[in-house]
């Protein structure tokens, strides 16, 4: 995979993205100047989505256009009115700041695992939490889901941040000579309209007929190390989340995966002990929390 410097200028990384201006549009018209600028579009006044005229069905109408168009750059016109809209979405989805979350150490007092004091639990939307950077478990080719109001983290985070992020993961592929991530690989973006600064994309193993091997724990583990290293190396983050990378579509069986997850961020501090003072684990359900926090207070040292 390509070195941060060999794409850094080129997505213009350590620019901040504008905030949108002060505008007084209503919704409706924010969507209706976006879907003008759509010249190519994939859903008609037919269509099951295309035929709502509520906001809610304007904006899904846009999200599914954006997720399945070309990564090319907008006409300026559009890009405003998205920017704007996306703004006003981070509002209405609620932020939560990570610094205010509650520390492993909190919970578990006599918890062992070394990072205890600067890891914490998140279970929630991981497009509310304002850190520093997000990782997202990526489609390996780049373009992101491109399945439209998709569930998956990859649709949803693309969905927030807005088509600019698809534009630069474009420019790393080709860039990269037109391949996208190996397993293990990791790139990084702006978080554009996301409350994170910056997306770190990586992509974990797929386990078959549903047995890990030990190259998919080697795999697994490089993920996060290189997410972690990139963290590094771009300089400005202190505060990194992560998803449960592979458990789910990728078919890692969490407890194993939360195993591995917690050995690499363990060793990789005990290394760089001051660089992030803030590991957030983002977790789907309160099952699996429960499951975490198990494993957090059995904790032995490898």
């Amino acid at each position: 995979m390509l070195l941060l410097s060999d794409y850094r200028q080129a997505i213009n990384l350590d620019e901040p993205f504008p905030e949108p201006k002060n505008d007084t549009r209503s919704d409706y018209d924010l969507l209706m100047t976006a879907l003008g600028g759509i010249t190519e579009k994939h859903y008609t006044g037919t269509s099951s989505l295309a035929h709502l005229s509520t906001d809610e069905g304007l904006l899904r109408w846009l999200q599914s256009e954006l997720a399945v168009r070309d990564p090319k750059p907008l006409d300026p016109i559009s890009s405003r009115a998205i920017n704007t809209l996306l703004f006003r979405q981070v509002g209405r989805h609620g932020r939560v700041e990570a610094e205010n979350l509650r520390r492993v150490s909190d919970m578990i007092p006599d918890c062992d695992y070394g990072p205890a004091p600067r890891t914490v639990l998140f279970r929630g939307d991981m497009r509310q939490l304002v850190v520093d950077a997000v990782v997202n478990p990526a489609v390996p080719d780049l373009n992101g889901c491109m399945v439209p109001l998709h569930s998956c983290l990859d649709s949803m985070l693309h969905e927030q941040a807005g088509p600019w992020m698809r534009t630069d993961t474009t420019t790393i592929r080709e860039l990269n000579g037109g391949k996208g991530l190996e397993p293990a690989d990791a790139i990084i973006t702006r978080g554009y309209r996301l409350p994170a600064k910056y997306v770190i994309h990586t992509t974990g193993p797929r386990i078959k007929n549903g047995k890990v091997t030990k190259k998919d724990r080697e795999t697994l583990f490089k993920a996060y190390w290189n997410c972690m290293e990139l963290a590094c190396a771009k300089g400005d983050i202190r505060s990194i989340a992560f998803p449960g990378i592979s458990t789910g579509y990728g078919g890692f069986p969490l407890e194993e995966a939360t195993q591995i997850a917690l050995t690499a961020v363990e060793r990789w501090i005990y290394q760089h002990d001051h660089i992030l003072d803030l590991v957030v684990l983002s977790l789907r359900t309160d099952s699996d929390a429960e499951k975490v926090l198990r494993q957090l207070a059995t904790w032995i040292e490898s």
